[in-house]
């Protein structure tokens, strides 16, 4: 049976996609690779190749560029034209695999911690390896983290930093502290391990948080 080409394979990738789903050159590449039996650095390139050829020859009419990389399938609307799901992509890009959780003060606001909800959104991830990544195109700042991000340890960095920022927030939930213990129970996280974590990685103002909570938690037992 004779190969598709790689311009026809791409397209009947990104044909399988929902309209404002994120379609990575990465990805396309990684497939192409699989597929043909080729390393990746050529697919890669393959890839991008293929995807410069249907947008210019408009094989795909509702396949949209947003940004390096980064394309997507738009939908015509009585408003107007869709874009990007921009969740989907931040989850991708630096999320995806116990890479990265949400942080700052807007993690605070979902929470409910504090009615205030500001406009920066900040997340952690391996991906911002040795520097801040403040993603343009995304509006979000990207923070490296205090030790690699895992399966094991996602949650509890998470956790400790909502600690070591909190007297900087304008906490005013009636019962804080409840929402930190449930945040805690829903994550399955202990004290034991979040003490060896922020023992390891924290200042002592955060493993001094940590202790307070506990203390409170104690008192209600």
């Amino acid at each position: 049976m004779k190969q598709l080409s790689y311009v026809q394979y791409v397209r009947n990738i990104i044909d399988g996609f929902h309209e404002g789903e994120p379609i990575l050159i990465r990805e396309l590449g990684r497939r192409i690779a699989a597929e043909y039996q080729t390393d990746e650095q050529k697919a890669r390139l393959a890839a991008s190749n293929a995807v410069k050829r249907i947008m210019q020859t408009d094989l795909i009419p509702n396949f949209r560029c947003f940004g390096k990389g980064i394309y997507y399938l738009a939908k015509q609307t009585p408003f107007g034209e869709t874009g990007i799901d921009k969740e989907k992509l931040i989850a991708m890009k630096y999320l995806n695999g116990h890479n990265g959780y949400e942080s700052g003060a807007l993690m605070m606001h979902k929470l409910g911690l504090t009615s205030l909800a500001p406009r920066e959104r900040v997340f952690v991830s391996n991906r911002a390896k040795t520097r801040t990544i403040r993603d343009t195109d995304l509006n979000i700042i990207v923070k490296v983290p205090r030790t690699a991000i895992d399966r094991n340890n996602c949650d509890c960095l998470q956790f400790l930093d909502m600690l070591t920022i909190y007297d900087a927030q304008p906490v005013d939930a009636n019962d804080p502290y409840e929402i930190l213990h449930h945040f805690m129970q829903m994550k399955h996280l202990d004290y034991g391990k979040l003490l060896h974590i922020a023992d390891r990685f924290y200042s002592e103002h955060t493993i001094i948080q940590l202790a307070h909570l506990a203390g409170k938690e104690e008192k209600k037992l």
